[in-house]
């Protein structure tokens, strides 16, 4: 049976353990994999995005973070939280918003810390190639020297989960040919959900 439930309130905490099997959801599509490895990626200014200068009233380009990049076989789990005054558009894949409704998205402002505290309704994950990118709006009426967002999680070393044929279990819902395993938990890798 799937855990449904990645988003859990409460400060941050690491959704599977090691020898644990997870499903990530990309392009539509259930792929396995065993837990070999967690890291904790601590709240710092290391793992920092600064998307520079910016005018009043303007807004970035659609930038690619690349500082969340994940090499193969290996995800991310990431809460962020803004530090400047500053609104953030989150997407996974160029044109695939996060915290979508049906004609808008929500935004990562200050104020969302004041709101959720702990930043669980921040939360995504990073699977190998499949990139976040962000894209900053500057509301104010005065030019920002900084646009920064800042991001902490957990870091997941993966091993492919095979059958009992040795092939990876991948599961597309609604195709009978293809089934997931008894016990795992999802990873929502992508925003097309």
């Amino acid at each position: 049976m799937a855990d449904l439930y990645p988003y859990k309130p409460g400060e941050i905490e690491a959704i599977v353990l090691p020898d644990q099997i997870v499903g990530v959801w990309v392009n539509k599509v259930y792929k396995f994999y065993k837990v070999v490895y967690i890291e904790p990626i601590p709240r710092c200014d290391a793992i920092e995005f600064d998307f520079g200068a910016l005018a009043a009233g303007g807004v970035t380009a659609i930038t690619q973070l690349n500082l969340l990049e994940m090499p193969d076989r290996e995800f991310g789990q990431f809460r962020g939280f803004v530090i400047d005054d500053i609104t953030a558009n989150l997407w996974q894949g160029r044109s695939d918003g996060r915290y979508k409704l049906n004609n808008r998205n929500g935004r990562l402002t200050r104020a969302t810390d004041l709101r959720d505290p702990c930043g669980h309704t921040t939360e995504f994950y990073v699977h190998e190639d499949d990139f976040a990118f962000m894209q900053v709006l500057n509301p104010t009426d005065y030019a920002l020297t900084q646009t920064r967002v800042a991001f902490y999680g957990f870091r997941y070393v993966l091993e492919v989960a095979v059958d009992a044929s040795g092939r990876q279990y991948v599961w597309s819902p609604g195709k009978p040919e293809n089934y997931p395993p008894n016990v795992w938990t999802r990873v929502p890798a992508t925003a097309h959900l």
